[in-house]
């Protein structure tokens, strides 16, 4: 059958099953696992992709020693010294120290500009959305009340057709 498949034993890829032996003679010729990564390398690159990838470097942040390929996922994602942005004042700090930094900037004060109180940054922004609803809460009342009242003073002041004067107005501007 066309579509079957086996894994090759040399470089682990999955293969048809009628190529698999054609497959296997050359990968076994010319393509070698590398020991460090596990990847089907050409023979005659080994020394080239071992110096390249493999090569040991030390990262600049937290002076760790990693394989070279692995720095730019470590520098990015797991490096504890890696700079990232307090959620309060946005400064740059390292990952290892920004809890602390957080915990004493987040103690300053700050007014909520919907009701004008005085709170410590860590709960302003949980504050602000009870204040929002509130306020909404507020307006929608206030709207109601507002239209309300409109609607009551233009039905008081509203003449009904029978007690409407005669302003002087020619007919066609009754």
């Amino acid at each position: 059958m066309e579509g079957d498949s086996q894994m090759c034993r040399n470089c682990k890829r999955s293969v048809a099953s009628a190529h698999l032996a054609l497959h296997e003679a050359h990968c076994l010729l010319f393509l070698v696992l590398c020991p460090e990564c596990k990847e089907a390398v050409p023979q005659e690159k080994m020394d080239e992709h071992c110096r390249g990838g493999h090569q040991q470097v030390g990262c600049a942040m937290c002076q760790q020693s990693l394989p070279k390929h692995s720095l730019e996922v470590h520098e990015a994602t797991e490096c504890q010294e890696r700079p990232v942005e307090c959620k309060f004042c946005e400064l740059a700090v390292r990952l290892s120290k920004v809890e602390l930094h957080e915990h004493h900037c987040g103690r300053r004060t700050k007014l909520c500009p919907g009701c004008g109180q005085l709170f410590m940054l860590h709960v302003l922004a949980k504050h602000r959305d009870v204040c929002r609803g509130e306020q909404a809460r507020l307006q929608e009342g206030e709207m109601l009340v507002v239209s309300f009242v409109k609607r009551k003073t233009s039905e008081k002041f509203q003449l009904e057709p029978e007690k409407k004067r005669d302003l002087g107005l020619p007919k066609s501007h009754r």
